[in-house]
């Protein structure tokens, strides 16, 4: 008998993906056109591994976990046209990976709960050379990228991503398509890079300007963002009302094409 596929790793936030029927569903509705080349982060046990080799030209899996690297390659059974990568999605050269397969990547991935926020924001950082994903996140995480201005789950990522890609709701999926079964729904988005809503031409100073608002998040933007990058008081206040933002608001109030303004009317000074 073969060995037993390693076990899920807590301290890597690791739930693999298995059910058969949920990831068929996945690859159906992603979009994903026959023979393109595809990047999995977190191959897992290879479920959805194999699903995307069948529709895909290529596949090139990235995988943390030394332990599943190896059990893939001795008992995994993939297919020809998947390779897979010993290395950290977090540390990875992904314009370079991009440049090796030929063009903006296309990717797909179960994401540990522990570090979805931080690969979305490589993600953006890296939104040049990303041309589309197809991601699985808890539920909760989700819904605080959909979020509107306003409420509590609305944040810095909100902003960042409703400029920079178009998101959408692709399917919920129940804890049973998982192994363990988490405790939470999970739910499966499709973030398109290709045509941003809007262009982003300082990327550093808006990230700089969001984090800044959403740390004083209860605050009013005037004390929120005193101070921020040397700016005088008054010179904040024209700006703020260069973009119809009263400096009395919070800064979860403000929606994302208001902080773009605002960064374009700092970066004008």
């Amino acid at each position: 008998t073969s060995p037993r596929p390693p076990l899920p790793r807590r301290a890597l936030g690791q739930n693999f993906l298995v059910h058969g029927h949920t990831v068929r569903a996945i690859v159906e509705r992603s979009g994903l056109r026959p023979g393109e080349t595809v990047v999995e982060i977190g191959v897992g046990l290879g479920a959805l591994t194999r699903e995307l080799a069948r529709v895909a030209g290529r596949v090139v899996g990235i995988e943390v976990d030394r332990r599943l690297v190896e059990w893939l390659a001795a008992e995994g059974d993939l297919p020809a046209n998947v390779e897979v990568r010993h290395a950290d999605i977090l540390e990875a050269d992904l314009p370079g990976l991009a440049e090796e397969l030929g063009g903006p990547l296309r990717l797909f991935g179960n994401l540990p709960y522990n570090i979805s926020t931080q690969v979305l924001f490589r993600l953006w950082e890296s939104r040049r050379v990303v041309r589309r994903a197809t991601l699985m996140f808890q539920k909760e995480v989700a819904d605080r990228l959909l979020a509107a201005p306003g409420g509590k789950d609305y944040g810095i990522l909100t902003v960042l991503l409703g400029l920079s890609c178009r998101l959408a709701r692709l399917m919920e999926l129940p804890p049973e398509a998982f192994r363990p079964r988490p405790k939470v729904r999970s739910t499966v988005l499709d973030i398109d890079f290709r045509d941003p809503p809007f262009q982003v031409r300082h990327p550093d100073r808006l990230r700089r300007l969001v984090r800044a608002a959403f740390q004083k998040r209860r605050k009013t933007l005037r004390n929120a963002l005193a101070g921020i990058d040397g700016i005088p008081g008054d010179r904040l206040e024209r700006c703020l009302a260069a973009c119809g933002l009263d400096p009395g608001q919070r800064p979860e109030t403000v929606p994302p094409e208001g902080y773009l303004c605002l960064c374009e009317a700092m970066a004008a000074l």
